[in-house]
């Protein structure tokens, strides 16, 4: 559980500083190096300034956690303002990074944290769907996909492909951007991946064109 006493203003620079920190040694070292007295030595600070403005750990990672949802939030609308939600929730997946992974963790083991990250996905799925449905009408198209399924399906692909690239894989990678961008274009212009009549385009047709692109590229760098 968070503490409920009463802590150091929220607007205080040294908070600030302490939640810069905070976040530093999540994405260097993972959230379980994260103590008051590892953050203490990090600001040069006493350990009992961090108590002061953080009751708990769990106050601390929360947060962190808000710090970088209010970065998503203001990330998102701007992105809104000037692209189809598609190409938003595209690329929005490759936000995810190793800080994404720790989050992960960190909901593992404590509730609030749980609460707080599942509120926050939550909110922005539904803004990324809320946003799709507006486009969509304005294009005037009838989608045979809901948005909300086809928000999660393109965030998941797209988080999964940053993912590994993070961990250095690669395979196939550029063919399922491919594939992903064509059924972005499809589901704008007709509200579904693929059209009724061009069903039988296979995999393998995509594949194929990326493979040729790939040896015109390596053709061009042996010379």
């Amino acid at each position: 559980m968070a503490s409920t006493r009463r802590m150091g203003v929220e607007s205080s620079e040294t908070r600030a500083q302490l939640i810069d920190a905070a976040e530093k040694i999540i994405h260097e070292e993972g959230c379980g190096a994260l103590t008051a007295r590892r953050l203490a030595e990090r600001v040069n600070l006493k350990r009992q300034i961090v108590h002061y403005y953080f009751g708990t750990i769990e106050d601390l990672l929360l947060a962190v956690i808000r710090r970088s949802a209010d970065r998503t939030r203001v990330r998102l609308h701007e992105a809104l303002e000037s692209d189809d939600p598609l190409r938003v929730m595209w690329r929005e997946g490759h936000y995810t990074t190793a800080m994404s992974l720790e989050f992960l963790a960190i909901a593992a083991r404590h509730e609030g944290a749980r609460a707080a990250i599942k509120g926050h996905i939550e909110e922005f799925r539904g803004l990324l769907s809320q946003a799709l449905t507006r486009e969509l009408e304005r294009r005037g198209v009838k989608p045979a996909i809901p948005p909300a399924v086809v928000t999660i399906v393109l965030m998941s692909i797209s988080e999964s492909l940053a993912v590994e690239s993070a961990m250095g894989v690669s395979d196939t990678h550029e063919e399922t951007r491919t594939l992903t961008n064509e059924w972005i274009r499809g589901y704008l212009e007709r509200g579904e991946w693929l059209d009724s009549g061009s069903k039988q385009k296979s995999f393998k047709h995509t594949t194929g064109r990326v493979r040729r692109a790939r040896g015109v590229k390596k053709a061009a760098r042996s010379r």
